[in-house]
């Protein structure tokens, strides 16, 4: 996706993304507005990458009765922080640092393992700061148990979003659909490394990485990312 490239360029830079003039940029785009959080949306579903992003937007979507306006797909904390100031319901997806960041270098693997675990401090540490004006689906409840997070947005924010019923032919509709969205962008080709489902390729991929999460910078940025991530909530594994 494009905007993972252009976050791996500001990344590169020494630059977060998360801030001015990045998010400016992307309202210059025509293809991305509709991903911006602005005055007319209706909620913001945000996370970091490969936390359950297209799941939870599609099967939101999937869910409700009429169209909604979402914004999405950024990960980047100023929409967030944009949804908190506007009073605009916000879903913000956490996953696991160590399984998000290798996630991640798998899709892109451009992005170093460290500099994955530096973008998740920063955008979790950043979104923190909001954590009274929104609510944290985690990632093993929102792939397990959508309706419930979806039930605890409805009764944060008075809204009458509804609900996904998280049965067996739900989940697959939503991932054929995953799967036609992701095909057409890719010329009809399936690339199991970088769909947003679970694959025994990616999971090989991952296994592989592991190895990386040992050197002694990156277990500092693993114990800082874990301090943030527990900070939303539920510990042991995301436990619910």
């Amino acid at each position: 996706m494009e905007v993972l490239r252009w976050q791996r360029a500001a990344q590169g830079n020494g630059r977060y993304i998360g801030r001015h003039p990045f998010y400016n940029f992307y309202r210059l785009r025509p293809s991305y507005r509709d991903l911006l959080v602005d005055r007319r949306t209706q909620i913001v579903i945000e996370g970091f990458p490969r936390s359950g992003n297209t799941f939870a937007v599609v099967a939101f979507q999937q869910a409700q009765r009429e169209s909604v306006r979402v914004a999405r797909h950024l990960h980047m904390p100023e929409q967030v922080i944009r949804a908190a100031k506007w009073g605009i319901p916000t879903l913000l997806l956490a996953r696991k640092p160590t399984d998000a960041a290798l996630s991640w270098v798998t899709r892109e693997p451009g992005v170093p393992i460290r500099q994955s675990l530096k973008h998740y401090v920063s955008f979790y540490e950043k979104a923190a700061e909001y954590r009274d004006a929104l609510v944290v689906g985690f990632f093993e409840e929102v792939t397990r148990d959508y309706g419930a997070v979806l039930e605890r947005v409805n009764v944060k924010f008075g809204t009458g979003f509804s609900s996904f019923v998280h049965s067996e032919d739900n989940v697959k509709c939503v991932f054929d659909r995953i799967e036609e969205v992701h095909c057409a962008m890719h010329g009809g080709r399936l690339d199991e490394k970088v769909i947003a489902q679970p694959s025994a390729i990616k999971a090989r991929l991952k296994d592989a990485l592991r190895r990386d999460l040992e050197a002694p910078e990156v277990r500092k940025l693993i114990t800082r990312a874990e301090a943030v991530d527990d900070s939303f909530g539920p510990t042991e594994g995301h436990a619910l």
